[in-house]
């Protein structure tokens, strides 16, 4: 006959449920992830799933010489532990626990829950291992054309097969009646949700990998923030002061005063500014170093430049001998079409 305190202990199967009914709860509730409520019940399930774990490690329930015949209808739900754990553990946020170190424990539990399938020949999948370390600075390769449409066969095989098995799932009836169901049935809801868990995980590792190298970097970044001489940065010279400039204002560049009339004449709203003025301007406002050495000789482009200025206030100034030489030279451009003295005896 049982004692009195025997009769308190809970059972295995009892913590069981429990905990599987919270997470069912959490994953149809509404509630916002991060709130209190919805963290506590998290917490709360990963504690009773850890006591179930430790229990049937105590008891040695599963063994790996075994087969799945061996394995009773009643211990059979329990091979889902890692799995609900690490699917727990992804959603837990706030704490003092890091994102990266949640992420790195469920992928731990997920590849628990999919070696224990694979030895009792649940799953024929492969256990998907973490990608050897690439060297950021290694050119890209090619990509595999071959591998990359045998992944995508994989994933439409393996949708269509968890379709099947949640329509299977479904016929068998719903969790929280299927202990009272006879157990053949209970065995087959139990090996079929088995399947339709191993689908989930297998199809959701690669973005938690993703997740952990793109966590990783941000670790990184974040620890060499940390180092002295890496954070607050003097502004460059200069740059303290962006803020005090007044806003640049669009003008004309001209050659003289005289084309600085023409043009402002013209556009009213624009001001407009000689060559020499711009130079000066920029030259008040530091932009342009002052002359401290001798000056560079002037250049051929500057005097044919100079003459054309010339040129053009000698007629600005009703110079007769420019006039008559400039409209001479016209007549001549009209008679003499560019290129017609050149035509190499094409007629």
């Amino acid at each position: 006959m049982a004692s009195e305190e025997e009769k308190h202990i809970p059972k295995l199967s009892d913590i069981f449920d429990r905990a599987w009914k919270i997470q069912l709860d959490l994953e149809s509730s509404d509630e916002a992830t991060n709130s209190d409520n919805y963290q506590l019940n998290v917490k709360k399930a990963i504690k009773l799933f850890e006591e179930c774990t430790q229990m049937v490690s105590e008891v040695s329930l599963f063994s790996d010489n075994e087969e799945l015949e061996e394995v009773t209808t009643t211990s059979l739900k329990y091979l889902l532990l890692p799995a609900f754990l690490g699917d727990l553990c992804l959603k837990v946020t706030g704490g003092s626990v890091t994102r990266l170190a949640q992420v790195q424990k469920a992928k731990i539990y997920f590849q628990d829950f999919l070696k224990r399938c694979k030895s009792y020949g649940i799953t024929e999948e492969e256990i998907p291992n973490d990608p050897p370390q690439s060297d950021p600075s290694a050119p890209p390769g090619r990509p595999n054309l071959v591998a990359m449409t045998a992944n995508r066969e994989t994933k439409l095989k393996r949708f269509r097969e968890k379709k099947e098995l949640e329509e299977k799932l479904r016929s068998l009836g719903k969790i929280s009646d299927i202990n009272s169901k006879d157990e053949d049935v209970q065995r087959d809801f139990f090996t079929t949700f088995l399947k339709k868990q191993i689908n989930e995980v297998i199809d959701d590792y690669p973005s938690l990998q993703q997740e952990v190298e793109m966590l990783q970097v941000m670790e990184k970044m974040k620890e060499h923030n940390k180092k002295p001489g890496s954070r607050h940065r003097p502004p460059p010279q200069g740059a303290a002061n962006n803020s005090s400039r007044p806003p640049m204002k669009p003008f004309i560049l001209t050659r003289d005063a005289l084309q600085a009339q023409v043009f402002g004449a013209g556009y009213p709203s624009i001001p407009t500014m000689t060559l020499d003025e711009f130079y000066e301007k920029e030259k008040r406002e530091g932009k342009i170093p002052k002359d401290t050495g001798p000056k560079n000789p002037v250049s051929e482009r500057a005097v044919v430049e100079q003459k054309e200025v010339e040129k053009e206030r000698e007629i600005d100034m009703d110079d007769e001998a420019a006039l008559k030489k400039a409209r001479e030279f016209d007549d001549w451009k009209d008679e003499n079409k560019r290129g017609s003295g050149n035509r190499q005896n094409m007629g």
